[in-house]
């Protein structure tokens, strides 16, 4: 249907592709009445043959429409149109004479750590204009940030995922967005905020600076859960430290650790110069939680994580010691009870706590869930309190028996009913049929009956016919 579609709305000329992707194809066009090159993304007709993906497009075209910012690719125009019977949406954005940044480091590999923080700057500029207007990417990838020829970075494709979202899979298992740059909460199924397209800048940074992606994997289920539970190789050794700092607290799984949005982001990275950060940036710590550069009042247990905090009770009860006994001199010197285990120090002092209430609600995370045996999701969840509803569903895409989808997931009551699809293989083609040749049995009865010579006569009754002959 694109290939045929040469001029829409009666103005923008299709001239060549330029990309193809999920939501559709790019083209170089020429707009006839103002008479100036543009880019046109048609999107693909599975989208825009819903109708709640063509109004929640059609209203994030306008919310994009409305950003104005060097460092984002204008939106000029957006248009609807049915060609044989099909209905189309195509989207006239500026056209950036350059390549994106995938295609960048598909030729070079990767960007010295002085590039990186160029685009970094000029990205994170342009999440903030956008951030500050209440607009979030959700799908911020290097195919989605561009490069001019002059050096000029430009994002591209503001709210294209945020519609889309709203589209259900397709029977092919189409899934929207891109699991390599998803943010932890997203991959579990959480709500988007300013602090997850931070994340997926920090991931793009990443893989400038090591040319590699943070995670990879077989599958999107395997990267979204790597994105949940992993932590990225270290940078290559030669990235200066205020550099390699920057990336870890923007790539924090935490969203509370990291910048929270793309102002925030600006702002340390232009303090972050020559690979020294004058901005409080602390290291990310194993699970991607920043570190406090604050003198900690006792020696750090070996095996305790630097990311873990102390739980509200312990904190309560150090503080109520402090209180009671008065021992501020003594923790300034390292010398109250550091050697004794942090729980111990907690129950000193503090009135024994009774059996904690049962929970109210069960938290269930979707991601937790994915690519999991069926059997082992179905009996955790069970002794959580939930009730479970197995869903077969036939794919050759995920392996037997594996988890595909889970629902209702976030906080939910105890006896909830939570509905666990799983792949099951699709039934084998039938076999071709086989000829049967006439042979003894009970098939040469039959085909005596019916073989046209009109006399009804079986194989038994022509022996019988030619004994008494």
């Amino acid at each position: 249907m694109e290939a045929r579609v040469r001029l829409l709305g009666n103005r923008y000329k299709l001239l060549v592709p330029l990309a193809s992707g999920g939501m559709g194809r790019v083209w170089r066009a020429r707009d006839t009445l103002l008479e100036r090159p543009v880019a046109v993304k048609v999107l693909r007709s599975e989208f825009t043959g819903d109708p709640t993906f063509r109004a929640r497009f059609r209203a994030e075209a306008q919310h994009t429409a409305a950003l104005h910012h060097p460092n984002i690719a204008s939106v000029f125009d957006y248009g609807e149109i049915e060609e044989d019977g099909e209905r189309m949406a195509y989207l006239v954005m500026e056209l950036v004479e350059g390549e994106n940044l995938s295609d960048l480091l598909e030729r070079e590999g990767r960007l010295s750590p002085a590039r990186t923080l160029d685009v970094l700057r000029q990205a994170s500029s342009a999440l903030a204009a956008a951030h500050a207007a209440g607009v979030i990417h959700r799908d911020i990838k290097p195919g989605n940030v561009l490069v001019a020829d002059d050096g000029a970075v430009k994002i591209t494709d503001f709210g294209i995922a945020w519609s889309a979202s709203s589209v259900p899979l397709t029977g092919t298992g189409q899934v929207v967005g891109t699991a390599h740059y998803l943010s932890p909460e997203q991959a579990a199924g959480g709500k988007a905020t300013p602090a997850s397209d931070v994340y997926a800048l920090g991931t793009v940074a990443y893989e400038c600076l090591s040319g590699r992606r943070a995670f990879d994997g077989e599958n999107s289920v395997q990267v979204a859960l790597k994105q949940i539970r992993e932590e990225p190789q270290p940078l290559p050794s030669e990235v200066p430290a205020g550099t390699r700092l920057l990336v870890e607290r923007a790539m924090a799984k935490d969203p509370a650790v990291r910048f929270p949005d793309g102002a925030a982001l600006r702002a340390a990275v232009d303090t972050t110069t020559d690979g020294n950060s004058t901005a409080p940036i602390g290291a990310a710590g194993p699970h991607g939680t920043a570190v406090l550069r604050l003198p900690p009042p006792s020696p750090p247990e070996p095996t305790a994580r630097r990311a873990r905090r102390l739980p509200v009770p312990l904190l309560l009860g150090a503080f109520a010691a402090l209180v009671a006994v008065g021992v501020l001199a003594g923790l300034l010197t390292g010398t109250a009870s550091g050697d004794r285990p942090a729980s111990e120090q907690a129950t000193t002092t503090s009135t024994p706590s009774t059996t904690p209430a049962p929970p109210e609600t069960v938290g269930v995370l979707a991601a937790e869930l994915l690519g999991r045996p069926v059997e082992e999701v179905q009996a955790e969840l069970l002794g959580r309190g939930l009730q479970v509803q197995l869903v077969p569903v036939e794919t050759a895409d995920v392996t037997a028996g594996l988890v595909t989808a889970a629902a209702p997931v976030g906080e939910l009551p105890p006896g909830s009913v939570v509905v666990v699809s799983h792949a099951v293989a699709p039934p084998a083609p039938p076999a071709p049929p086989v000829e049967e040749e006439n042979g003894d049995g009970d098939d040469d009865e039959e085909n005596g009956n019916g073989n046209g010579n009109g006399n009804g006569k079986n194989k038994k009754d022509k022996k019988k016919d030619k004994d008494e002959d």
